[in-house]
């Protein structure tokens, strides 16, 4: 049986796809024009928050839609994804602590994060799954997200100390790739009939 949402769910993918564009476009952008030396931690908190808010319901979309095809590996990445995503928005003070433990945990939440979404794009690509609606726009969404991650992970290696900051920001607007990808899902997808909801 075919996956379909209502127009309340179309239109509220929509709406955080499109929330997170705008947020990543504004930070990113007013920063751009006006580069701090540094960003507030209160500050990068609350963006973060903002971000998560929208980015949880679109994975919280994401996962039912591979539970209705029964897809667990899936819905496992997805979960994963989220979580270690909210793990890492909210270590923003781990710069204060010295601590070997709480960096040790830092690079296990990316090293999930990173085979998480390895998984996620592999079994993606699974002949069976190809066939599904939909299916294609998650595919575009999930090697964005880990191609922008090898993006930006090596630049403190190869930019001057000074223009580091200035350059992510730069990369960081290439954060909307993804989200357009979720707007096409939102519309692909077949709308449920109201006499069958």
């Amino acid at each position: 049986m075919e996956y379909t949402i209502n127009k309340t769910t179309r239109n509220s993918i929509i709406f955080c796809s499109s929330l997170i564009i705008l947020h990543v476009l504004i930070t990113r952008l007013l920063f751009l024009f006006d580069t701090p030396t540094t960003i507030d931690r209160s500050e990068q908190l609350i963006r973060n928050v903002i971000y998560l808010i929208p980015f949880g319901y679109l994975m919280f979309v994401f996962h039912g839609y591979f539970k209705h095809y029964r897809l667990k590996v899936l819905q496992i990445s997805i979960f994963l994804i989220f979580t270690m995503e909210v793990f890492l928005k909210s270590t923003l003070f781990k710069n204060m602590f010295e601590s070997t433990i709480i960096k040790t945990i830092f690079l296990i939440a990316s090293a999930i994060w990173i085979i998480a979404t390895i998984f996620l794009i592999i079994f993606l690509f699974k002949s069976k799954i190809k066939k599904l609606p939909g299916i294609t726009y998650i595919q575009m969404y999930a090697i964005s997200i880990i191609l922008i991650y090898i993006l930006a992970t090596p630049i403190p290696f190869y930019v001057q100390r000074e223009n580091i900051l200035k350059t992510q920001l730069l990369v960081g607007l290439t954060n909307v790739i993804p989200y357009v990808f979720t707007l096409i899902f939102a519309l692909k997808l077949k709308i449920k009939n109201k006499t069958s909801s």
